[in-house]
This record gives structure tokens, sequence and C-alpha cells, in this order.
């Protein structure tokens, strides 16, 4: 058995959100006659440990390289995502976890097993494209199922094909994070040239080219000025526009933005909300800003 993932202590707050809506959610579909699914297309083993705080992801290694030794001891056990949702009072009609990752489909096995007669749950030792593909292929119909649908892609490693087919069933909702500043802005050179390699994968990720126009523009001409490109000064709203408007489109309803920070207040990651309902947007809007008026809230009280 592979040792558990270790994740930043910000992963919290997105499960605790992720958490809250699966709750909202559930609630507002328990007398209703449409079964329901919980999809984990990035699912984990269940569980994760999160990184004490000598072992960041930015922190400073040593002078030959090596990162600081673990306190075993500080580290905290969380419950992943697959727990999450089986642990909401209401339970959906059917899980099914995806992950390629033979020991982490092992871990997700024996929860199969811990809830045996309590859980309908599927295993899918799959990539989370064949997962959701699968997903789609089954005997499900707007007339008869509703479902959730959880996007957590370490990177860049979502295709927008994949949201697609949920969307083009009716009967999803996505809550997705859209990783931003964690992997898209590293993929983006200040010149505009973009490796072939990142440049398909970020068309894969966007499902189209529109992402380059929405980064770069050309130099302005000048005496002494280069050619060639140039990213705006705005490019990161500009990309969380782009993705909200095509979420947007294929879903009907986008959320409002969720920025998760890291304990230093670095922006990581968006997450957000889509799906053809408006009362699950009503849900996913109360529950992705809670933790901004929160936050606004206790600044406002530490200035007094």
């Amino acid at each position: 058995m592979a040792e558990l993932p270790e994740v930043g202590p910000w992963a919290k707050e997105k499960l605790d959100a992720l958490a809250r809506y699966l709750d909202f959610y559930t609630k507002v579909l328990k007398n209703q006659p449409w079964r329901t699914i919980y999809l984990d297309a990035y699912a984990g083993g269940g569980r994760a440990v999160i990184r004490a705080e000598e072992r960041m992801a930015w922190s400073v290694p040593d002078l030959f390289g090596a990162a600081p030794p673990i306190d075993v001891d500080a580290r905290e056990l969380i419950d992943g995502s697959p727990r999450v949702a089986l642990a909401v009072a209401n339970a959906f009609d059917r899980y099914v976890f995806v992950d390629p990752d033979p020991d982490r489909t092992a871990e997700l096995e024996a929860l199969k097993a811990e809830y045996a007669g309590a859980r309908r749950i599927s295993v899918l030792q799959r990539t989370a494209a064949e997962g959701i593909a699968w997903v789609t292929a089954q005997p499900i119909a707007r007339s008869t199922h509703r479902g959730v649908a959880f996007l957590d892609p370490f990177g860049a490693g979502l295709d927008w094909a994949s949201i697609q087919k949920l969307a083009d069933t009716g009967l999803f909702e996505v809550v997705v994070n859209f990783a931003l500043s964690m992997a898209i802005q590293r993929m983006l050179p200040n010149s505009g040239e973009v490796p072939d390699g990142w440049a398909v994968t970020l068309d894969s990720y966007f499902g189209s080219r529109a992402w380059f126009e929405e980064v770069y523009q050309r130099r302005q001409a000048g005496l002494f000025a280069a050619t060639g490109y140039e990213k705006r000064s705005d490019y990161s709203e500009r990309l969380l526009d782009l993705y909200r408007a095509r979420l947007r489109s294929a879903f009907g309803n986008v959320s409002t933005p969720r920025l998760i920070r890291s304990t230093r207040g670095v922006p990581l990651y968006y997450l957000l909300w889509a799906g053809p309902n408006r009362k699950g947007l009503e849900g996913a809007d109360y529950i992705l800003t809670m933790g901004e008026r929160l936050s606004r809230r206790a600044g406002e009280r530490s200035t007094r």
C-alpha cells in the first residue's frame, strides 16, 4: 500500500466547501424522485495528510538540495473527497470513484468494503477522461437521474471534452478546481513562446486556442520596441472569465469563484460550480462565498 499523499493546509478549505455543497444538494433532492450519482473523477485513496509547515511547496531546501525532515507526529490526517461524499447525511444512490493508480484504487476498494451494504460504490481504475466517458455511457437520463461530479485534477490535467460530456447529459452539476496559479500560469512564459506540449495541454484544458489571445498581445510598435508578444497585465482575470464563460455556455449557470489561498496568502486556485439549475447556483454561490465573507469580517474585527 502506498504512503498517504501529502496536501497543503488549504485542502481543508476546499473539502469543507465540497462537504457543505454536497450536504445542501442531497437535502434539496432527498424527497425528489430522481436517483442521485456522485462522481469523483480524481478520487485518490480516500485519506491524506496535511503537510507540516516546514514542508510547504515553496520552502527553501538546504545547500545540498535536501528537503527538511518530516515530523510524522505533527502531521494531521484528513478525509479526502471520497470519504467526505460518503459521510453526507443524505447519501447518494450511487458513488463512482475514479483513479488510474493501482495503489489508490486498492485503497478505494477497501473503502468500498468498509461501506458494504450501506453505500453503492463503483471503483474504476481509469483516467478521469475514461471514467467520465464510462459514467456518461451508462443508462442514465435527465428524466430519472441527477448528479454531482467533483473535478479536482492535479495541475492542468482536465480535458474540456470531459466537462462537455458531463454537460451534455443535462443532469450533472460540476464542482471544478480551476488551477490558475498552481498550474496554468506556470505554462505561460512572458515571451509568448509557449512550448508545443504546453500549448496542446492548454488547448485541451480550455477547449480551444482562445486562451492565447486572453494572455498575450503584440508588443507595441516603436523605434526600439522588440517584436513578438507580451503578457497582458490582466491576463489572470481574463483567463478566469474565459473559463467561467465556457462553463456557463456548457451548463447554463456558473458560480461566483472561490479563491483558495496558501497559508501565506498566495493565490493557488479557484473553486467553481456549474450546472443546469438555478437552485444549485443559489446554493453554490452562498457556500463558495462563505469563506470570503468570514475572512472580511475577521479582518474588520482585527482593525477595531
